[in-house]
């Protein structure tokens, strides 16, 4: 938390706190005339500004060099342990699958999506087959499967987050069409800043 007096210059300050903080959403409380406060405790209030974090991911980020961790919120999902075996195999961010898995099915290991998607990554057949998923009753090999895809498309997209979730969505395919940009489908628009909001909110 940053308190300066309401006569400082506004933006100098806020630009130097905002620099010393973590990336995460700020919070202005402007109640008090003669002392504004900055923090990156939720606020509430008539006078309260909200600046959300736009900060564009590391793609250093996404990867566990050791044993990973799962936050408190991830915590409480379920499947955490086919998450964490996972993400020790592939390297990637707990949080990360955890956040392809609220997106595609919302944890839900029976879902099926009208195109053949199915399990908690939602894997065609022809990639959960690729990728070693050959028990639909397996959710540890579900998300294996998904995690082993995800990561073979980061590798394609060099590290390009937004891009490897393009393709997840829509196809590798589709994005490189598009030149190595997110394909201008409705479905995979919406899809990748979802993923990318669960995936900062696992991370908190």
């Amino acid at each position: 938390m940053v308190k300066f007096s309401s006569k400082t210059f506004v933006l100098v300050v806020f630009f130097a706190c905002a620099s010393t903080l973590q990336a995460k959403d700020l919070y202005i409380d402007a109640s008090n005339i003669d002392e504004i406060t900055i923090t990156s405790n939720a606020v509430e209030g008539a006078n309260t500004i909200v600046i959300e974090d736009t900060t564009p991911l590391d793609a250093s980020s996404l990867l566990v060099e050791s044993t990973p961790k799962t936050t408190i919120k991830q915590a409480s999902l379920p499947y955490q342990n086919d998450v964490i075996a996972a993400a020790e195999e592939t390297k990637l961010d707990p949080a990360l699958i955890n956040a392809v898995i609220a997106a595609e099915s919302k944890h839900n290991r029976y879902a099926k999506s009208h195109k053949g998607a199915y399990g908690l990554m939602q894997l065609m057949p022809t990639t959960a087959k690729r990728f070693g998923y050959t028990k639909r009753d397996s959710t540890k090999q579900n998300v294996m499967a998904g995690s082993r895809y995800l990561r073979e498309l980061l590798g394609q997209f060099n590290g390009n987050l937004e891009l490897a979730l393009a393709a997840y969505n829509a196809g590798p395919g589709a994005v490189i069409k598009y030149q190595n940009r997110i394909p201008p489908y409705k479905e995979t628009k919406q899809y990748v800043p979802k993923v990318l909001k669960y995936y900062r909110r696992y991370s908190s």
